[in-house]
């Protein structure tokens, strides 16, 4: 009976406190959390664009600097921006809280999703374009400047610094070198996993970054829809678009449900590249 008891007892505890981990990682992880979110904007915005609530903030990011400012350019309006949220179907496993340093200013050029996890630390520029998003425990420093342009994706697990934090002395030639150098990423990229860009690193619009690449330089020079990877990156190969048309994506998926043996879909003659752009 004694053993019954304690038995029961070890069941009703478990329960509870996995019922009480189920309840805080949805309130505070994944839900939308209004009061952050009012602290969020009062704290960082102008008060009229503040009031307008262009961020919505999920979960309970952790804030180290508070000393920073946000302004959006052009579109402000609520929810425009959401920050530390799930983003369904990415496949980073997402989880914990966006960590932020935000000594410098950050602008908003339209919509943005920064994911959970991500890590900020801005001491100059961070400027990001329309429809950006940055997914899933990414790492973003921005001590100089960091242009990330519209439409571009920085996808789980990459690091865009463009600081080695350290100075470094160089007696050989006698100097120590600037630590930090921008960085500016075009419109339409796909930064792919696990990539890193570092300081001085340019990115022309419509460039795929393969994953586990490091960009290290000004490739400014390579023409738009190519890919670039290795370490050092290099090009790869010209003529490549990512497909952010929803209804593009649909017809190549219908197609391949229609046809499982083929390997490629056909892109019909005289169709233009911008049949990849978003439509949504």
């Amino acid at each position: 009976m004694n053993i019954r008891k304690l038995t029961w007892s070890k069941l009703i505890g478990f329960a509870r406190h996995y019922y009480s981990l189920y309840i805080v990682r949805a309130l505070w992880v994944h839900w939308f959390n209004p009061l952050y979110t009012l602290y969020f904007n009062l704290i960082f915005f102008p008060f009229k664009q503040a009031v307008r609530f262009p961020v919505f903030v999920y979960g309970w990011p952790r804030l180290f600097a508070q000393t920073g400012h946000l302004r959006c350019i052009g579109s402000c309006y609520p929810g425009m921006v959401k920050l530390n949220c799930t983003i369904a179907g990415a496949p980073q496993y997402s989880g914990g809280n966006v960590e932020l340093n935000l000594w410098g200013d950050i602008i908003f050029r339209g919509k943005c999703v920064i994911g959970s996890g991500s890590r900020l630390t801005v001491c100059g520029l961070l400027d990001l374009g329309a429809d950006t998003k940055i997914m899933n425990f990414c790492n973003i420093t921005a001590e100089s400047v960091v242009r990330i342009g519209a439409q571009s994706r920085i996808v789980h697990r990459c690091q865009v610094l463009d600081s080695n934090y350290h100075y470094i002395a160089d007696f050989k030639h006698g100097m120590v070198k600037k630590r930090a150098h921008p960085i500016t990423i075009g419109n339409y990229c796909w930064v792919c996993n696990s990539s890193t860009i570092t300081g001085g690193a340019v990115i022309p619009n419509k460039i795929i970054v393969a994953s586990n690449s490091l960009v290290n330089k000004d490739m400014s020079n390579i023409p738009e829809e190519s890919i670039i990877g290795g370490i050092p990156a290099k090009l790869v190969a010209i003529g490549y678009r990512r497909i952010e048309s929803h209804q593009f994506e649909g017809e190549v998926n219908r197609y391949f449900m229609l046809h499982p043996e083929a390997d490629m879909y056909p892109i019909p003659e005289g169709v233009g590249h911008d049949i990849c752009d978003r439509d949504w």
